[in-house]
């Protein structure tokens, strides 16, 4: 692990080989993955790498480089080819902003995910989640541990730094005559139940034998977390200034509209204790709670430097690059409603049950229409019952139009791998979503 101490060394030394304003950022990471197949590990990798950029101003102007060789040498290559790009690129609009020194939050680093998925144990939790897998049936998937750490800074004296640890597993479960569950779990603090998740998807593929193909148009949906996450964080992606800006976002010219159901509200929230521990983002500003629907009513965009002065807005602090892209979320959440998932289910006479989106994208990213597959556990629900499974089948929907068509909330919100983090996601029933084709 990259220790703060090192990183901000690097960065000391890194900007006084410069003569202009510089800042630097460092990216740690080490992966280690434990992949199976067949209901066997297939793959045991750990990879190292640390990536400093470095990027010079001057005016308008502004260069950056990028390595991983970290002696002495390399550093003053780095800040060499820099110094020489930023001879030859043009002027851009704006000219550098410097570094926020205000104070942010900072997680003490702790190690006990390390400790608790280290190569042997991430080996040892697969032989005893393969161990419930039944015979006919066979397990695929993977088990990763990320160590990070994330430090910025500048040549004014600026400096952040976090460091975090992640753990993520899936599973797909699939029976001979290609049947399939799937399960999945993720967590930046607490460690989660690697076993429970095989169980599960061993549960739904068994269940899900004898699929039947639904029929194509409106249908009443219930989705689990992990398929409403799916559904949100392309909402997300879209809510950032420069989407805005460029117009390829739902959201242009609705500032303050109510566009969804008042039931929806979307937020941001770095201060969860479940959220990724990293309190500023890519330009060293502190990153923001920001709420982005609330109640249904687009409330806020996403900001960085460039596109906060642009619109003469707040930085939310949601830079991921210093380019001006604009902002993405990192932390999203979904506020509870009311019922538990079994509730929902009890209480819906006629719909299908989604546990899972396959491949979902844009069709229209103006409207929010996407299109991609359900898999891994599809059934009717009958007289509030799960019933007949159902056979994968392609979705087009209009998120505007779903969104203002939900009907329940689950209170319980469980931890799903995001777009650009884990988001807190509850389950949902939606009406007249729409069935489309069947592959």
């Amino acid at each position: 692990m990259l220790n703060k101490q090192a990183a901000q060394g690097i960065i000391e030394k890194l900007t006084s080989y410069v003569n202009v304003y510089a800042t630097v950022n460092i990216s740690y990471g080490s992966n280690g993955t434990t992949r199976f197949a067949n209901s066997e590990i297939t793959q045991n990798t750990t990879i190292n790498d640390t990536s400093v950029s470095l990027t010079v101003y001057e005016g308008k102007k502004e260069a950056t480089c990028t390595t991983n060789v970290l002696t002495e040498a390399g550093l003053k290559q780095l800040a060499k080819d820099a110094q020489a790009m930023l001879q030859v690129v043009p002027e851009g609009e704006f000219e550098a902003f410097p570094m926020s020194k205000e104070p942010v939050n900072e997680r003490p680093y702790s190690g006990e995910l390390a400790s608790a998925f280290d190569t042997t144990a991430r080996a040892a939790y697969i032989k005893e989640g393969v161990s419930h897998v039944k015979d006919g049936f066979t397990a695929a998937g993977a088990l990763v541990l990320t160590q990070n750490a994330i430090s910025v800074g500048d040549s004014l004296g600026a400096f952040r730094y976090a460091a975090y640890d992640q753990v993520a597993f899936n599973t797909v479960v699939t029976h001979q005559d290609g049947t399939a569950g799937a399960g999945e779990c993720c967590s930046y603090t607490d460690a989660p139940d690697i076993v429970a998740e095989f169980k599960k998807a061993q549960a739904t593929a068994t269940a899900a034998m004898g699929a039947v193909s639904p029929e194509l148009g409106a249908h009443t949906v219930v989705l689990s977390s992990t398929a409403f996450a799916d559904l949100v964080g392309l909402m997300g992606y879209t809510m950032g200034a420069y989407a805005v800006d460029d117009g390829t976002s739902f959201a242009v010219g609705k500032m303050g509209q109510q566009v969804l159901g008042k039931n929806f509200t979307l937020t941001d929230d770095v201060n969860c204790p479940c959220s990724r521990p990293v309190f500023f983002d890519y330009e060293g500003t502190p990153r923001r709670t920001t709420t982005l629907i609330n109640e249904g009513v687009v409330a806020s965009y996403l900001y960085d430097n460039k596109f906060a002065a642009k619109h003469k807005a707040e930085n939310t602090g949601h830079a991921v690059t210093n380019k001006g892209r604009g902002g993405y979320p990192a932390n999203l959440q979904v506020t509870g409603g009311t019922q538990s998932l079994e509730e929902i289910i009890a209480s819906t006479k006629k719909g299908i049950f989604i546990n899972e989106f396959h491949y979902t994208n844009f069709v229209n990213p103006r409207t929010l229409q996407i299109t991609g597959l359900t898999r891994n556990g599809t059934f009717m629900i009958e007289d509030g019952k799960l019933t007949t499974p159902i056979a994968t089948v392609r979705f087009t929907e209009s998120l505007l139009d779903a969104f203002n068509n939900i009907t329940a909330i689950t209170k319980e919100r469980t931890k799903t791998s995001g777009w650009m983090g884990i988001s807190l996601m509850p389950g949902a029933r939606i009406e007249n979503f729409h069935f489309t084709s069947k592959p």
